[in-house]
């Protein structure tokens, strides 16, 4: 059983969870160390067994934010797995997914999105392995009150095709995934691009029908990308073209097809390394870069001069002199230039309300949020949306 279960983790991109009991802890079958809400709520471990105990087809729960976990009852235990959504989330009703459920993480990833037919789909898949009896799809939607959420014809076939061909998804890295990746690189932060990299992500696009060619090609377009950015970052014109010489004849001369099909994501981390390297060279002190780390983990929060000082062992004014030495500017003023730029981001790439963006990067109002955007941006926050947004996200 443990084995079908990390295959059916790997294939459909889910952590599967099982416990004897609601007082447990869950084990993971391994395939998804991540955080998740059945480590660090209880509460949803509790509820989910307790609906589960009163009913003999699987569970599948919808909670305040819109997503779906499911509860398996098998013959010893319950399987959980969760969280999927059926809809876009934007990045203010993810931070209140992780809060929530008491999770902390410098960086929250997205939940799985699917559809809601999938979800039973894969309730059923546990629900046969486990008990050695089909489960109908339609009947455990209905079991759990979800009949009324309007899946189509096109769903069913959607689920079905999803099911069968999970092994061959095309999907291509979206134009945020890039983004974030390559601000990893301009801020010098290889460990994040790693972890991204190494995350079941989807394929990229085809860049040659010859296999060889498309991972070269894959592999020049990294390095191109990553040399502008390691610039933008700090690294000397010289230095960045160094690398980005290097880097083009080794790809060119490579013939190892495993070795080819990796050097694109070593190329980010390397470029990324070369970054954070420079910005340590030009001797910006460990409290400052201390400083910014505890600003980028807490930025949604409110954050005081004398929390960060604590936090990293020092005085509020040996903090506020090296910071403004290294930096240019104070504490406070980083702290509100770091939160425009993010919503800035928000606002371009989310559907999230001025008011909701306001109250996520704890303004105190969002008259406050305009005031200190504009002065920023030249531009109100309404003005910049209308002219930036991505069309991806344009209704209609």
């Amino acid at each position: 059983m443990q084995g079908l279960m990390k295959k059916m983790e790997l294939l459909l991109e889910l952590p599967v969870f099982y416990t004897e009991d609601k007082e447990t802890i869950p084990k993971s079958f391994g395939t998804f160390p991540e955080e998740s809400p059945f480590i660090h709520a209880p509460f949803l471990i509790k509820l989910l067994i307790e609906k589960a105990e009163r009913q003999i087809l699987p569970v599948i729960y919808k909670d305040e934010n819109e997503l779906f976990f499911i509860c398996v009852k098998g013959k010893k235990g319950f399987y959980l797995t969760g969280p999927i959504c059926t809809n876009k989330m934007d990045f203010v009703r993810l931070h209140s997914f992780y809060k929530c459920y008491g999770i902390t993480r410098k960086e929250e990833k997205y939940p799985l999105r699917t559809t809601l037919y999938r979800i039973a789909a894969f309730a059923a898949v546990i629900y046969e392995i486990e008990n050695g009896i089909a489960g109908d799809i339609n009947d455990i939607l209905k079991e759990n009150n979800l009949v009324t959420e309007n899946i189509t014809p096109k769903e069913i076939n959607r689920a079905a095709l999803e099911m069968q061909g999970a092994y061959e998804k095309i999907c291509h890295h979206t134009y945020l995934e890039e983004c974030y990746i390559m601000e990893c690189i301009r801020e010098g932060r290889p460990e994040d691009v790693r972890e991204r990299i190494n995350a079941p992500v989807g394929n990229t696009g085809t860049l040659s029908f010859k296999e060889k060619n498309h991972y070269k090609n894959l592999a020049i377009a990294a390095v191109a990308l990553s040399t502008r950015e390691a610039i933008k970052g700090g690294v000397s014109p010289a230095g960045a073209y160094q690398l980005s010489d290097i880097y083009i004849n080794r790809i060119d001369q490579c013939t190892d097809m495993d070795e080819l099909e990796g050097y694109s994501g070593k190329i980010v981390c390397e470029f990324a390394k070369l970054v954070a390297e420079t910005k340590k060279e030009k001797g910006m002190s460990v409290y400052t870069e201390q400083c910014r780390d505890y600003i980028e983990k807490h930025f949604h929060n409110k954050i005081y001069l004398e929390d960060i000082a604590d936090a990293i062992g020092i005085s509020q004014g040996h903090l506020s002199r090296i910071f403004r030495k290294d930096m240019g500017i104070s504490v406070q003023d980083y702290i509100q230039k770091f939160r425009i730029e993010r919503a800035a981001n928000l606002l371009k790439y989310s559907e999230a309300g001025l008011a909701e963006i306001s109250d996520y990067l704890c303004f105190h109002s969002q008259s406050r949020f305009g005031c200190v955007f504009k002065q920023y941006m030249n531009m109100t926050p309404r003005q910049y949306r209308d002219m930036y947004k991505q069309k991806e996200f344009r209704s209609g």
